[in-house]
């Protein structure tokens, strides 16, 4: 039978391996390529016994009990839990009242479903350039993109770092807007100990597998602040007969795996401040920036290059991280592109097809809609000067996997000849928005 267990054991770190051969150039790699698996999330009895009890209990009942377990964790005042990420973030738009030809802003770089939820209420996404120190949606470029005819504020808290809310919350109150957050990153991250999803005036959230906290499957959930908008996403879902509903066996899977949340939330916090402490260390790299009073979860963790500090500054940024990315995959550290082109440069956006002759982008009266990605200049240095790991520093990685990545990056910084030499090995490279535009 196939198995998840990881059979064999990493070897103790050592700081020598950072003066070995480079694993390209046939060393020994920093993580053997059968000791590269990670697993998550923990299954354990405690999630057996939750579904035998769920088993015996009604659907309506075991969601109903994950709805509540949740939204109290969080905070929120209401909650519908939903079928996917996506559904909760369409289901968070309609409850704060967004209508056919609204418009709402979102940022530049996020994953696709946050603009697709803004099409799916039958709206236009109107994106805004990033804050090159955060990645978060740029509060000092939202209000020129505000419009007559602006409804929402929707900032992603991309990787899992909370968004400047403070700032975006004083823009929506000055004009009369609704802010909805996409918290689909952000499990237990917070502000000023508030957490993420409970801020804005509506949020919506996946809890699909691959995020901190899973379901077991495809899942999410929705927010609102106000009983009004609450009912208002009922009745949405009650007259256009929309089934969003989340899965019975995906709330038992969610109930247990709750009561764990805040281990994970541990393993990774650490496993990120050990990282990002070894990266200070070295001349290429540099860990997430995270403003005073911000909690990071941490879904993923974004490493900035910095080739001019490593004498590598006369090259293009994007050569030297595709070289960087390559080294890295021979140590056997996964560090990757997440998003290679902005949002508005995907086909949906370019093309604006929609649900059928163009609608609901016919119901604007733009002839531009702003969608070409040279409009985003920050997003566009960040794709080529960023790589991204994930599931590096998730439960259950130990002292010693979190250590030997950290000793992979130290060795391709002890190497930065080596990636002059691949980067002009390689002349064909192209900066990544120049691609077919992928998703994640």
């Amino acid at each position: 039978m196939k198995t998840d267990f990881i059979r064999k054991p990493l070897s103790l770190p050592s700081e020598a391996w950072i003066n070995e051969q480079l694993a390209y150039y046939g060393g020994p790699a920093v993580i053997p390529e059968d000791s590269r698996k990670t697993t998550f999330p923990s299954i354990t009895k405690e999630d057996i016994v939750q579904m035998l009890v769920s088993i015996q209990q009604s659907p309506e009942e075991v969601i109903h009990e994950f709805t509540e377990k949740y939204r109290g964790y969080v905070g929120a005042n209401y909650a519908i839990a939903t079928a996917s990420g996506t559904s909760s973030l369409h289901l968070a738009l309609v409850g704060v009242g967004v209508q056919p030809g609204d418009e709402v802003i979102v940022p530049a770089f996020t994953f696709i479903a946050t603009a697709q939820a803004v099409v799916a209420a039958k709206a236009i996404p109107v994106f805004v350039d990033i804050d090159p120190l955060t990645y978060n949606l740029n509060p000092a470029l939202v209000e020129q993109a505000i419009t007559a005819r602006t409804k929402v504020i929707m900032p992603v808290h991309v990787h899992g770092l909370p968004a400047d809310l403070a700032q975006l919350r004083a823009l929506a109150d000055k004009h009369h807007l609704r802010l909805v957050e996409d918290a689909s990153h952000a499990h237990s991250a917070s502000i000023g100990g508030q957490l993420c999803g409970s801020i804005g005036d509506g949020a919506g959230q996946s809890l699909m597998a691959d995020k901190n906290f899973p379901v077991g499957g495809e899942g999410g959930i929705a927010f609102f602040k106000e009983r009004v908008d609450y009912e208002r996403a009922l009745t949405f879902l009650h007259e256009t007969g929309i089934d969003y509903r989340m899965s019975w066996i995906a709330a038992a899977f969610g109930i247990s795996q709750l009561e764990r949340l805040p281990y994970y939330d541990a393993i990774r916090a650490r496993n990120a401040s050990y990282l990002t402490n070894i990266l200070a260390q070295t001349r290429l790299f540099k860990g997430p920036y995270v403003p005073e009073g911000h909690k990071h979860s941490y879904n993923m963790y974004r490493i900035k290059l910095d080739p001019e500090a490593a004498g590598l500054g006369d090259l293009p940024d994007y050569q030297v991280k595709e070289a960087i990315q390559e080294l890295a995959a021979s140590e056997g550290v996964f560090a990757r592109e997440w998003q290679n082109v902005p949002i508005p440069g995907h086909l949906p956006f370019q093309n604006r097809k929609g649900f059928g002759r163009g609608y609901p982008f016919t119901l604007s009266e733009r002839k531009d809609f702003g969608y070409h990605i040279d409009h985003f200049p920050e997003t566009l240095k960040m794709l080529r000067s960023t790589l991204t790991i994930c599931r590096e520093l998730r439960s259950p990685i130990e002292y010693e996997r979190i250590a030997a990545y950290a000793l992979a990056f130290q060795k391709i910084d002890a190497n930065p000849s080596i990636i002059r030499e691949l980067v002009l090995k390689n002349t064909a490279a192209k900066k990544s928005y120049e691609r077919d535009a992928r998703l994640g």
